[in-house]
């Protein structure tokens, strides 16, 4: 397995692919053992994909797709006739990471996060699973507590990340990332659990249950789709991707105020629409879109969307901001008081 070449200015533990994966295997060797790991940024990565697609008896035209996947730095989770693959593309991750700039860190959440889909239960598409949506909600959930427990994020990591995912369904087609309340809840940690205690079991459990919980019901997933088919719309007229997010953004503020405090879709399109006003720039991966958010009706559309809010949950925000006033896990006064009490909370879907 060739050694990937990451930017080593940063804090974050240093993302070995060979020890990450002993890890893996360590903690999770049934779910592991016929997993294949490729780094395609390797010099002989083209050799190693080869040879997984042979073993997995892939013909031509699949290895082709594998190589196109290679020179277009996407991640990818495949499995064919039992043969599982991750092949991240590791040597890229300083520029187009979920942490712009934090390459060690952006590594570990790409592992963990293909790793998440094999061994969280029916939580990728060989495995039965009950939608794309339902698999990034396991996956992301997995990332998170798994990286919480490695020492690799923290819970600013873990907002950040939530706040990346909605940037990239303003500034992308994709709507089945859109993972951002699980990654709040974990955040915002309602029934105080003790993340680092967690079992590995404990950690599979909370991540199906997140996938439950979360992922969109199918009135709202059409609601947020028909949002995307617009932004293909929109490529096609021409627009710049700034005229493409402020269009997406008017139309979310729409889902926002139509739709009730409790529910899913309102609490997506606040939260995109909240983290897009608040900071006026949008980034995934390299690109980025600027918008001036300073005017007096982005701010009477923001102070709309939250007056809805606190009409209702004054307690808490839009988001997990509220979370970030303390860098502990759990709140120490509010820890769980015995065992009993530790195990029932461990396996209790967080909500937001």
């Amino acid at each position: 397995m060739a050694e990937q070449v990451l930017d080593n200015k940063t804090d974050t533990p240093v993302f070995d692919l060979a020890k990450a994966v002993d890890q893996a295997r360590r903690d999770f060797p049934d779910e592991t053992k016929n997993i294949t790991f490729i780094d395609t940024t390797a010099p002989d990565a083209e050799e190693q994909l080869y040879a997984w697609a042979v073993k997995a008896g892939q013909n031509q035209i699949q290895y082709e797709s594998l190589l196109d996947y290679k020179d277009q730095h996407i991640t990818v989770a495949r499995e064919s006739n039992g043969h599982r693959l991750i092949a991240l593309p590791l040597g890229r991750e300083a520029d187009h990471g979920s942490f712009p700039g934090n390459a060690h860190k952006s590594a570990w959440y790409s592992f963990l996060h293909e790793l998440g889909h094999f061994v969280v239960p029916a939580a990728h598409a060989s495995t039965g699973s009950r939608s794309t949506q339902y698999n990034e909600h396991a996956a992301d959930t997995f990332a998170a507590l798994r990286g919480l427990q490695l020492g690799i994020f923290d819970k600013a990591d873990i907002v950040a990340l939530a706040d990346s995912r909605s940037d990239g369904m303003l500034m992308t087609k994709d709507v089945t990332h859109l993972t951002a309340m699980s990654l709040d809840a974990i955040a915002i940690n309602p029934k105080n659990i003790d993340f680092m205690s967690l079992s590995k079991e404990d950690v599979l459990a909370i991540a199906q249950k997140h996938a439950d919980t979360f992922e969109m019901e199918s009135g709202i997933y059409s609601k947020f789709s028909n949002l995307q088919g617009m932004h293909r719309w929109a490529e096609r007229e021409g627009m710049t991707l700034q005229e493409i997010v402020i269009e997406k953004l008017i139309k979310l503020q729409e889902i926002a105020l139509e739709s009730p405090v409790q529910s899913q879709d309102f609490y997506l399109a606040a939260r995109i629409l909240n983290n897009a006003i608040e900071s006026g720039t949008m980034k995934f991966g390299t690109q980025k879109a600027e918008i001036d958010t300073s005017g007096s009706s982005w701010v009477a559309v923001r102070d709309s969307v939250n007056s809805k809010w606190l009409s209702e949950k004054p307690e808490r925000d839009i988001g997990a901001k509220k979370a970030l006033g303390t860098t502990e896990l759990h709140r120490k006064d509010e820890a769980p008081k015995n065992l009993a009490e530790r195990l029932r909370q461990r396996i209790t879907p967080l909500k937001i």
